[in-house]
């Protein structure tokens, strides 16, 4: 090995030891000894001369200390004063503070080959290197959303179709997942020992044993903000609105479009998800709901409901219908949706739901859908399809399900969170920081990898182009990166530590291959969304920032669209691709509705306090906001004061005055404290008023259908696709050219927008 020329002429004298001794200084000869080995270790200069000459060195390839010429370089700097260094008064063996203060983060720097002011084309070969086609691919991605920059369009035609489900997936990527699994289930079926067992009951039954009770009706305010009207809904209720959210009340009145639904469902939606299904036929939601007692209030801890005595679990199943226009698009249908079926368990409350990401299967009309119930084991369940049945209502009680995972008989493990890799395998998170993968058929675990310190609140696949890539963030500790066919060599975090206190705040892009998650920090009430891809993922990208603490977030199985739920009961949607496409071009986030809710007041109470029968309370809905500029408000003022800061010292050199400063496009002029997070004020809402859960329909036939449960009870299905009138008037050519363009000139305060910053191998065939 060779030394730098600037380290050739350096010596360490015996200044400071560190060994296992008692801390005394070593003998002269064990001294003299040393000194001699060192010296046959640095190379002669002569010789590092002659090397020199023979192998050209590139400046590139020089330490951040050294100059081209080999000169040391000059390494004074303004001192921070802020900036931390040890005390040079305390022994060398004395560890020192971690730093606490969040801009004190030069311990947690990222270091690589992609900046956030990388040019796309080059983005494009870091991000997709493993794709030979990858820039024909992405220019198709480019072409198709780029144009939109709030919501997904609705897209016609099957070529545009298919390159929306497929991703980076082959073009009979959907034929042979069915075949596949029909071939699985065929085989399950012959092998299987106990199959699954369940029993009808009548709907007096469900209703008064499992379904959650809301007694009264609740009143929702609806319309324009001027001229807005108050709605009553009782649980099982729906009211219809146009595409512009005005409630439709005369549902013969053809003039105005069909937006949505409006739904009671009588208690709290903790999980919901559409099931996946291939063709333009009904689609089904499905949702699980507690009672509001759950989560109530109690003045004395010890009438709170015990979650031991909670053993009933319930999953509704909603189906709605859709029709076209003369344009040939779909859109919701003014018929009322039904919930078709109703799944009742005795294992304790769900608390999670998934639908394995397989469609329906054309041959045996089944799915799989996967539920984490109260008594800590997850079940995976078949739901079968019966279109003759929709009518009447379909209620069964579960006595065995198809699978049962249970969590190894260790103390206090628990099952917290879990993810489909496919068909038949599960990747399972434990209470204990580690992630075990299960087979389905036969049901066994393959492998358990301990990955971190803390529970685990959430985890996401990378499915379907890397599904044994898995992404898990932790109630505290770092946000982390695992690759199940080599977790203990393959695996990467980001640097900044984080608090995840709440779960479904990660999701995953297939067509960019990122996660989005809330903003990895350690103050837990972050409003503030990032992007990590894949491939950098210690590198994070600032997506928006809404007002609230964000509570639930998802991202578009068919478009790169992102819905973000926060505690103030707003919901925004923002396109993931445009904001990361460019750093430099200004981006828009919208907020799609603002849901408010006024909890009953307690009416005629005695001296024995006995309540009485009072309303469920009242919401109320706004919608029709305009867009806005999405940039960091917090990063943006830090920002404007550096620049005054630096105006002022720089004022002898600079002739122009402040007003027409523009901000400096050369990145390395960024100082740390400018690109700061600090966290902002927390607000404190109603309960009721969070947004609890969202979910994009994953067919891509109805891919522009978005659901978003409040904590009322209230179902806001919305049809949020953007009809593609004007895009023959005005096209980009889809290249990577018209992401670069130049900012407008009365923005440049929005450029740094993109610049704030925080600062045994198990390898074990787990193919299907």
């Amino acid at each position: 090995m060779r030394l730098r020329q600037s380290n050739q002429a350096k010596r360490f004298d015996s200044i400071l030891f560190a060994d296992l001794s008692d801390g005394e200084r070593e003998d002269s000869s064990a001294r003299q000894e040393r000194e001699l080995s060192d010296d046959e270790f640095v190379v002669d200069a002569h010789q590092a001369q002659n090397d020199q000459n023979d192998q050209d060195i590139d400046i590139h390839d020089l330490s951040d200390l050294e100059s081209g010429d080999g000169k040391q370089a000059d390494t004074q700097r303004k001192k921070n004063r802020r900036s931390w260094a040890p005390n040079p008064v305390n022994s060398f063996a004395q560890v020192q503070p971690y730093p606490t203060d969040p801009s004190q983060k030069w311990t947690r720097t990222y270091v690589g080959p992609v900046k956030r002011w990388t040019r796309l084309e080059y983005l494009v070969d870091y991000w997709f290197g493993d794709e030979e086609n990858r820039k024909d691919i992405f220019n198709e991605f480019m072409s198709l959303w780029y144009d939109f920059e709030l919501l997904p369009p609705k897209l016609l035609g099957p070529e545009r179709l298919e390159r929306a489900r497929n991703s980076w997936m082959p073009n009979d990527f959907a034929k042979s997942l069915e075949d596949r699994f029909s071939r699985w289930y065929d085989r399950y079926l012959s092998s299987q020992h106990k199959p699954q067992s369940s029993v009808l009951i009548d709907k007096p039954k469900a209703l008064h044993q499992f379904l959650p009770h809301a007694e009264g009706e609740m009143s929702v305010l609806l319309g324009h903000i001027s001229s807005q009207k108050e709605y009553p809904i009782n649980q099982g209720g729906c009211i219809p609105f146009s595409d512009s959210g005005v409630p439709i009340e005369d549902e013969n009145d053809y003039e105005l479009r069909s937006g949505g639904w409006l739904l009671d469902v009588g208690g709290i939606i903790l999980s919901m998800g559409w099931a996946p299904i291939n063709g333009q036929v009904s689609q089904l939601l499905a949702i699980v709901v507690i009672p509001y007692s759950d989560q109530a209030f109690y003045m004395d801890p010890n009438d709170a409901p015990k979650a031991t005595d909670l053993k009933e679990g319930v999953i509704q199943i909603w189906k709605f219908e859709a029709e076209k226009d003369p344009r040939g698009v779909l859109r919701p249908a003014r018929i009322a949706p039904k919930m078709i079926q109703v799944i009742c368990s005795h294992w304790g409350r769900i608390s999670r739901m998934h639908w394995c990401p397989v469609p329906f299967s054309n041959k045996h009309h089944i799915t799989l859908l996967a539920i984490l119930c109260g008594d800590g084991r997850l079940r995976i369940i078949e739901v079968r399809r019966n279109p003759e049945k929709d009518e009447s209502g379909i209620f069964e009680e579960l006595q065995d399900p198809m699978v049962t995972i249970e969590p190894p008989k260790e103390h206090t493990l628990e099952i917290n969170c879990f993810a489909w890799l496919n068909m038949n395998r599960v990747a399972v998170a434990y209470s204990d920081g580690s992630v075990a993968v299960w087979s389905l058929s036969p049901c066994q675990q393959l492998q358990r990898h301990l990955i971190h310190s803390s529970p685990i609140m959430d985890i996401v696949s990378s499915y379907p182009s890397n599904p044994f890539i898995i992404a898990t963030m932790p109630m505290g500790g770092v946000f982390t990166l695992t690759d199940l066919n080599r977790p203990t060599a393959e695996k990467t975090y980001h640097g900044n530590p984080l608090v995840s206190l709440q779960p479904n705040v990660l999701a995953w892009s297939d067509h960019l291959r990122g996660f989005a998650s809330i903003w990895p920090t350690s103050f837990p009430g972050t409003s503030t969304i990032s992007f990590v891809q894949s491939r950098v993922f210690p590198l994070s990208r600032h997506i928006c920032t809404v007002e609230g603490q964000t509570t639930c977030l998802a991202m578009g199985i068919c478009h790169p669209c992102l819905l973000v739920g926060s505690s103030d009961g707003s919901v925004w949607a923002i396109n993931v691709l445009r904001k990361v496409a460019s750093h430099r071009e200004k981006t828009h986030k919208v907020k799609l509705f603002q849901h408010e809710y006024c909890p009953p007041e307690r009416l005629g109470t005695t001296d024995e306090e006995e309540e009485q029968v009072s309303p469920r309370g009242a919401c109320r809905i706004l919608n029709g906001f305009l867009p806005q500029v999405n940039f960091h408000p917090l990063g943006t003022r830090i920002a404007k004061e550096s620049r005054v800061k630096r105006a002022r010292r720089e004022k002898k050199k600079r002739t122009q005055k402040l007003e027409d400063d523009d901000f400096s496009d050369d990145p390395a002029e960024l100082e740390e404290d400018d690109i700061t997070m600090v966290p902002a004020p927390i607000v404190v809402h109603e309960p009721l008023t969070r947004i609890t859960a969202l979910s994009w329909n994953p067919n891509v036939e109805f891919s522009w259908w978005a659901a978003a449960a409040m904590g009322s009870g209230l179902v806001r299905v919305m049809d949020l696709g953007v009809e593609n009138t004007r895009r023959a008037t005005k096209k980009r050519s889809g290249s990577f050219d018209s992401a670069e363009q130049e900012p407008d000139e009365d923005h440049d305060s929005l450029v740094y927008e993109d610049e704030i910053e925080e600062g045994s191998d198990g390898d074990v065939d787990m193919a299907e």
